[in-house]
């Protein structure tokens, strides 16, 4: 019962504690919000303690005060999205102990904003975007204890900040931009002396020396503000180079740290500042600063001038440092040219420049090589080169300072360059130089010889104190003499390298020589120097001869730039004092060879007035020889020198005599000096070396200097002065030139390649152009164009590759193309020479019937696979076995771009020799073919199926004997339109053996004359010359020029001449009763046909008939018309009666139709010529002379091989018994083809009758037995003869529609 009390007495309390903390803690407003109450522990009166929590929602503001109990302790706000805390925010709150306002985003409070916070023990403002704190923020906060205002955006702390909080015990303030600097001092102070705890994780973020030490741990001495300023934020926006158009607008901004209120922003143009201009359109605004802690400043470009382009910056300063940031602005034309894409090789390495926009500079990363200083020191930037593009569009300005060198040389050299010298290390330093530069033939950089004489300069200095440095010195530049001629030369056109050198070497002698030291002698490789303390008045005189040993090549000890380190192989020198008594000429030694030598007669010192010594006791007299002149490079050339504009070369050693410490005037004996030559050379010239010349280069002078003998290898010369001398010699008429191709092939290949390649491309845009209107066979035609095509790209690639050794892969690349090209063109002779054989030896075709079929045409395609693919799988095979067979990697002695011997003779040789020889054997057999058949000239075009049937025994006769050829002895005369080829086979066999010839010993020619040495290889250029030439002109005069087809077509092109062809043929015709345009075409006397009988048997014709005659349009012109056929009649009967040929058109007259009129006289042209009335016009057509339409054809060559010996070029058409032709068309040839026969008629009515000739134009051509839509009756050629006239021949009636002609 006890226990039941008790129970119930927990759940009373219970109960009364649930509505107690109901009545404290009333319902909020906000759904997020907790509110929870309990009540204090302790003796003593019990009070109710509240704790509202509104966290993670989402409040933009601090809840009002009145809506949380009055009681309320504990009050956290956390992890909202409240921006700002006004004033009195919190007022009546008088209980609240602790306020939790962390991870916000507050960036203002207001002053007063914690007021009436009386009993706040605990602040934490952690986390938002405070950067303005004020004293007046904390006012009424006088029993705050904790207060944390870490992860806020401020840098600094403001003077007296903390001075409300009386009772702060700890605080929090680290940012990631806290600078700890004098600005923070007091802070560290107020801590002391308040005993305010600062936390450990307050740290400092910049300087960058003090960056994550802890603010309580640091000394005062650490806080100061000195030093370069560093900012936790500099921003420029934008920040990388911008290319902007002329009249844009561009905006800038420059944001920055606000340290304190020195801090200041300004903006520069190219150095100069830049203000507020409106004329200009630049706009600068004022500075703006945010939160207390940023500052930013703008730059508006409103209409952006050319004048803009450079660098823009913004520069942050205050009052103890500044810092700034760059862009540049490239301002560009609307249409701005590029630069185009480019490579540099220097000693930089290789670069590769891309294609940049005008104005715009261009950045490219230095290339990395071996471990250098520079890389060392700049390990953490990257180095780069620029070049700058300007406006034109062309590179100008660049720089490779920041790179290191490519060459692992130059990288050395540049690192002993860069070594403190002293008097410690000298000795040291020059041995080590001396022995590095053992190995200076490799040196290929001008900057080699620059830093090597820069520390020979250096080494000069310390050579009073070191006497042994001068041994390094000499030998440091007997080395460097093993340079290439041609880097010392650009080392002393840029930094006068050589002449240091020199000039230190000459100065040995004047520092180490002394009283103790009379005489110093000095032997190297290439530099020879010995040196004497003399006294004047016992001077006798002296000769010093330079000499070497004798080795076992005697060229090689007086080689121009030798190698050999051996010791016999120094120079030396062998000095004897009194009268000129050894020279070169009589030097006793007998293991040496002398090299110069040079005399001093006594009379040089003897003359008081001419001497005044320094110390009236001695003087210094050197010798120096040089055993080449590598070391006189002449940067320039011109008519003061001693060349006299010639250009003229060192060919012996130089020699350097001086005399110091005394003043000598003008010597009034010469001096004597014996050179002897390593070389050979014509029209010598004594010479010595002006230092003064070309501003300080340079260059050998002759004044003073004169040869007084050379015989032999010896020249002897006398001077008035003293100094460096040499003989200059003319050296190109006697060297032995670098054999073709050297650098470049002699200029008579050039120039012979280019004709015959303008004759073959001439010939081959002819033959495409004109492909329809030229008479060759469609394999004659693929064939002419490949061989052209083919021969072109040999002897182009030839001319052009063939010295390019120096590119192997270009090499390889020429030597496969010809290899290719070479025996394709063989090959397309040898299909040419097969394809006449074939031509010659074809057999007639038979007549086939109806059900027969036809043969198929044979495809090309097999020429190009023999003519193309045969090379092809050769030279594939040759460069999959080893592709350094091509080029010169395995030919070493080669100088030319082609194959390895051995490879060539089963690749090259082997084959082209094997065409050659069958090709041979098809000419040889063609020849025999036309020796036994004569009859066999011409190549015609291969008969349709209805000229098959023409020729059918149905017929009865033939009009051709052979398919293949045409007969002399036949009276029927083919036009030329039924020809195959102008060309007989007796023609295209010679041209094709001519051809073969010619390409044969061009190509040989060019071989010699890139293999052969000097003078040979001219000759052989020459005769490649030629007969190139001859070759491409044979293509083009046989192939085009002597063909009349070709003729036309090129006058066609003419715009003259093709007018006055218009003229000629648009004229109107006269037109008959029944509508029919009339021309008038009296027959010649003679005719060009045989007088032989006719082929076709026919009754006897009154007139001939020509029977469905064509104009062809478009390429007419182009075409030899037909020569008609007339018989032999009385002239002057023809000439009062009218032959009448009748066009029966729908249309208006063909324009294109070449008709010529005859003359009666027998030594003009034939012609055809009409006779009109008084009203008509007269009009001439040419007609050629030769069926083959070829004026330029020899008899040989033409279809008729008749001639008359009276006429020429006439020849008679039909026998007297014969005298009327019959002209007749087969219905499946072209426009132009015509028939020409013969038949009888009776001499009694030849003067009863006129000749006609009627013109049956059509629009198509029908096969036979058909009628066309103009009602032309078609039959075979038979039926069309039988109907010419009637027995009387005064009326005739043919298979013509309303036809009768009386």
């Amino acid at each position: 019962m006890q226990g039941l009390c008790c129970c119930l007495c927990l759940v009373a309390a219970a109960v009364a504690g649930l509505s107690a903390a109901n009545r404290n803690c009333p319902d909020l407003v906000v759904d997020s919000c907790l509110c929870t109450a309990e009540r204090s522990k302790g003796p003593g009166r019990q009070t109710v303690r509240i704790k509202v929590v509104c966290s993670g929602g989402e409040l933009v503001e601090t809840l009002q005060p009145a809506l949380l109990p009055n009681r309320t302790v504990s009050l956290i706000l956390s992890n909202n999205k409240i921006l700002w805390l006004k004033n009195n925010s919190f007022i009546g709150l008088r209980f609240l102990e602790r306020l939790d306002l962390k991870n916000n985003l507050i960036s203002t409070i207001e002053p007063g904003a914690f007021y009436g916070l009386s009993e706040l023990k605990r602040l934490d403002l952690s986390n938002n975007r405070i950067g303005c704190l004020t004293p007046e923020i904390f006012v009424g906060l006088k029993n705050l204890h904790k207060l944390n205002l870490s992860g806020n955006i401020f840098s600094s702390l403001m003077n007296g900040l903390f001075s409300e909080l009386l009772a702060l015990k700890a605080l929090h303030f680290y940012t990631d931009s806290l600078t700890c600097d004098c600005n923070l001092k007091w802070v560290l102070h107020w801590a002391r002396n308040a005993s305010v705890r600062i936390s450990e994780e307050t740290v400092c973020a910049f300087p960058r020396s003090l960056q994550g030490t802890s603010f309580q741990n640091l000394k005062e001495n650490q806080l100061m503000c000195a030093g370069p300023l560093e900012l936790p934020l500099f921003e420029l926006i934008p920040s990388q180079r911008q290319v902007v158009f002329h009249g844009d607008r561009l905006p800038f901004q420059c944001t920055a740290t606000y340290l304190d209120n020195t801090t200041q922003v300004h903006w520069y143009h190219d150095g100069r500042l830049v203000e507020t201009d409106d004329e200009s359109g630049v706009f600068v605004e004022d500075s703006i600063t945010h939160d207390c802690c940023l500052i930013t400043r703008e730059l508006i470009l409103s209409s952006i001038d050319f004048d803009a382009t450079g660098m823009w910056e913004c520069m942050v300063n205050n009052s103890y440092g500044n810092i700034s940031k760059q862009v540049e602005i490239v301002v560009l034309e609307t249409a701005a040219p590029y630069c185009p894409a480019e490579r540099i090789v220097n000693n930089k390495g290789d670069f590769r420049w891309p294609k940049t926009l005008a104005g715009v500079i261009a950045y490219h990363p230095c290339l990395q090589y071996s471990v250098n200083p520079a890389s060392l020191l700049n390990a953490a930037e990257e180095s780069k080169a620029w070049r700058k593009c300007n406006r034109t569009g062309r590179w100008a300005e660049e720089s490779y300072s920041e790179c290191p060198y490519s060459q692992e040389a130059t990288q050395v050299l540049h690192a002993f360059s860069q070594m403190h010298l002293n008097s410690t290390n000298a000795l040291e330093f020059s041995h080590q130089l001396a022995t590095y530069t053992r190995d200076a033939a490799n040196f290929s950089d001008k900057e080699d010889i620059i830093y090597l004489a820069y520390m020979l300069e250096k080494l000069i200095i310390y050579m009073d104190e070191i006497k042994d440095l001068a041994d390094a010195v000499v030998e440091i530049a007997s080395n460097i003499m093993l340079v290439n001629d041609h880097v010392l030369w650009m080392a002393q056109k840029e930094d006068k390298a050589c002449t240091r050198i020199v000039q230190c070497v000459e100065h040995i002698a004047n520092q180490t020589l002394t009283s103790n030291t009379q005489v110093i002698s000095k032997v190297s490789l290439n530099i020879a120097l010995e040196a004497f303390m003399i006294k004047p008045s016992s001077f006798m005189g002296m000769t010093c001869t330079a000499f070497q040993k004798i080795s076992a090549d005697p060229d090689r000890s007086l080689s121009h730039n030798t190698g050999n380190r051996e010791t016999d192989q120094r120079l030396n020198f062998k000095c004897n004092a009194g009268s000129h008594s050894a020279s070169v000429v009589n030097f006793s030694p007998m293991d040496a060879v002398a090299v110069a030598s040079a005399h001093l007669p006594r009379s040089v010192l003897s003359s008081s007035s001419a001497l005044q010594s320094v110390d009236n006791s001695s003087c210094k007299l050197q010798f120096i020889a040089f055993r080449n002149g590598k070391l006189f490079p002449s940067t320039a050339n011109s008519s003061n020198l001693a060349d006299y504009g010639k250009h003229r070369t060192v060919g012996t050693p130089v020699v350097f005599i001086k005399i110091d410490g005394c003043s000598i005037g003008n010597l009034t004996s010469p001096l004597t000096i014996a050179l002897k030559h390593f070389t050979q050379g014509i029209n010598p010239i004594a010479v010595f070396w002006d230092f003064d010349l070309l501003d300080g280069h340079g260059g050998w002078w002759g004044e003073g200097c004169y040869i007084i003998s050379s015989t032999g290898n010896i020249t002897t010369l006398h001077s008035t002065h003293f100094g460096n001398f040499a003989v200059l010699m003319d050296l190109k008429t006697v060297l032995t030139l670098p054999q073709y191709p050297g650098e470049f092939l002699h200029p008579v290949v050039y120039a012979c390649t280019a004709v015959m390649l303008l004759c073959l491309f001439a010939s081959i845009i002819t033959y495409i152009v004109h492909h329809s209107t030229i008479r060759i066979s469609r394999k004659g035609w693929h064939m002419l164009l490949n061989f052209c095509f083919h021969s072109a790209l040999t002897f182009a690639v030839f001319a052009g590759g063939i010295n390019r050794v120096k590119y192997p892969i270009i090499c390889q690349a020429v030597g496969i193309v010809l290899h290719y090209s070479t025996l394709s063109t063989m090959l397309w002779i040898g299909v040419t020479a097969r394809n006449i054989y074939k031509q010659v030896t074809k057999k007639p075709q038979t007549a086939q019937n109806s059900d027969q079929p036809s043969y198929p045409k044979q495809p090309l395609l097999r020429f190009y696979l023999i003519s193309g693919g045969v090379p092809f799988i050769i030279c594939g095979i040759t460069a999959a076995i080893n592709i350094n067979n091509y080029g010169i990697k395995n030919y070493a002695e080669a100088q030319f771009c082609w194959m390895a011997w051995e490879p060539s003779l089963g690749a090259f040789y082997g084959p082209v020799a094997f065409i050659v020889l069958v090709t041979c054997v098809y000419f040889l057999c063609t020849y025999v073919q036309l020796r036994r058949h004569p009859e066999r000239k011409y190549e015609l075009k291969e008969r349709t199926e209805d000229q098959q049937r023409l020729a059918s025994p149905e017929v009865g006769h033939s009009h051709i004997t052979d398919s293949g050829s045409v007969s002399q002895a036949t009276c029927s005369m083919m036009s030329s339109s039924l020809l195959e080829n102008e060309h007989s086979f007796k023609a295209q066999l010679r041209a094709a053996a001519f051809t073969l010839f010619l390409f044969t010993a061009t190509w040989t020619f060019g071989a010699l004359a890139v293999s052969q040495g000097h003078f040979l290889d001219m000759i052989f250029s020459c005769l490649y010359g030629a007969f190139c030439v001859t070759l491409g002109l044979f293509i083009l005069i046989h192939h085009c020029a002597k063909r009349d087809d070709v003729w036309h077509c090129w006058w066609s092109c003419c715009p003259s001449r093709r007018n006055t062809y218009s003229v000629q043929v648009n004229v109107r015709p006269k037109v008959n009763v029944n509508g029919e345009s009339q021309v008038h075409v009296p027959c010649l006397q003679e005719s060009p046909c045989p007088a032989k009988s006719a082929v076709f048997n026919h009754p006897a014709a009154s007139h001939c008939k020509l029977t469905n005659l064509q104009a062809v349009q478009n390429h007419v012109n182009c075409l030899s018309p037909v020569t008609p056929c007339c018989a032999k009649m009385h002239c002057d009967q023809l000439l009062e009666d009218d032959a009448h040929i009748h066009v029966h058109s729908e249309g208006t007259f063909r324009p294109n139709m070449h008709i010529h009129r005859c003359l009666k006289s027998r030594t003009k042209p034939r012609y055809f010529s009409r006779h009109r009335s008084a009203g008509e016009r007269e009009y001439a057509y040419h007609i050629p002379s030769s069926v083959d339409g070829s004026i330029h054809s020899s008899h040989t060559d033409s279809p008729h091989s008749a001639h008359d010996g009276q006429t020429g070029h006439r020849r008679a058409c039909c026998a007297k018994s014969d005298p009327y032709p019959t002209i007749s068309q087969p219905e499946s040839s072209d426009a132009s083809t015509v028939i020409y026969s013969c038949a009888t008629v009776p001499e009694s009515e030849t003067a009863h009758h006129a000749a006609h000739f009627e013109m049956h134009p059509r629009t198509q051509s029908l096969p036979f037995s058909t009628t066309s839509h103009n009602g032309i009756l078609k039959g075979n050629l038979h039926e069309a003869m039988i109907y010419s006239s009637d027995s009387t021949g005064n009326i005739k009636t043919g298979p013509w529609k309303n036809e009768t002609t009386v």
